[in-house]
């Protein structure tokens, strides 16, 4: 017979019974006696408690105790309980389709602002301009003025004229300190495509999805850990090879993740948004839990609101 027990205890084992039903599947059932004082210390260690699915304890007469400690089998069909252990350990990594707006393609990076740092020696004003939002004024204004001229029956020739607009494209002796000439050409494929109606394009990000149904005296904190943050790539590979079943698959997979997602540069690096956990009870009084990441290039998601987790 088998007794999950660690170290030694006072308690003396009375009986083992084991039990079946349709909600939790197997179940082994172990009764201790001893004093009272010792059942206690049995309640608060993990020799007796650890990874168990039910816990029963009584106070009887003369100082005495019995303690009662049930733990769900791993295996619905298999009536031993040895310790914890994962049943199924799968991961997925898919891409998903979505719509993003024109303007934030990588194309059109060079018009963002840089972040401003405030220090109270270099207080000046603002260099902020937010470049995008103007340009997409301008052009609902451009079109707004044609929708009301063909409304008041009145034909129309006009055109975006940036220069009248927009302070970026003054020149002269007052310098402004504005777009290059390389920036404004990209202003203007982004006036074209908002003119022509392509305001959003269609692009695609990974997924990184770990499922895993597991005993129901696992400890499932660990599912919740560092939730909202975005996970460095080298932080995601020691995850799956530390909570991972070993096989030739996951190293595949931890290969593939590596090389692809940490380049040298900080454009060439991504980071994975961890979402909130899926637990739900399946058959036999275990849990499925799905958790997921979801992949951000470097600067997409603001640092600010969703910091950055792990070694880099």
């Amino acid at each position: 017979m088998s007794v999950i027990l660690k170290g030694t205890s006072a308690l003396t084992l009375e009986s083992e019974n084991r039990s079946w039903t349709q909600a939790t599947g197997w179940e082994s059932t172990y009764r201790y006696k001893g004093t009272w004082a010792n059942v206690e210390a049995a309640l608060n260690g993990s020799a007796y408690v650890q990874n168990a699915s039910r816990i029963d304890a009584r106070q009887e007469a003369g100082g005495y105790g019995v303690l009662e400690v049930s733990f769900a089998a791993e295996d619905n069909t298999d009536a031993n309980v040895q310790s914890y252990q994962e049943e199924t350990d799968t991961w997925t990594l898919q891409p998903s389709k979505y719509q993003a707006n024109i303007w934030e393609h990588p194309y059109f990076d060079s018009l963002d602002d840089s972040r401003q740092v405030y220090t109270s020696s270099n207080n000046s004003a603002s260099t902020l301009r937010g470049t995008k939002y103007r340009i997409r004024t301008a052009v609902e204004a451009y079109l707004a003025a044609v929708q009301a001229n063909f409304e008041s029956n009145t034909k129309d020739e006009s055109k975006v004229d940036l220069h009248d607009k927009l302070k970026e494209w003054d020149t002269g002796v007052n310098v402004y300190g504005g777009l290059s000439d390389a920036q404004k050409q990209i202003a203007l494929d982004l006036v074209l495509m908002l003119l022509a109606g392509k305001d959003t394009y269609e692009t695609s990000r990974y997924i990184l999805r770990n499922t895993k149904v597991v005993p129901g005296n696992t400890n499932l904190s660990l599912s919740h850990f560092q939730v909202e943050s975005q996970w460095t790539t080298p932080e995601v590979v020691a995850y799956i090879t530390d909570n991972s079943i070993a096989s030739v698959s996951k190293y595949a997979l931890i290969g593939d993740i590596a090389n692809t997602f940490w380049g040298s540069s900080s454009a060439d690096k991504s980071y994975w948004f961890k979402e909130a956990p899926v637990i739900h009870e399946v058959q036999g009084g275990k849990f499925e839990v799905v958790q997921e990441w979801v992949n951000y290039k470097y600067g997409e998601l603001s640092s600010l609101l969703y910091p950055y987790y792990g070694r880099a």
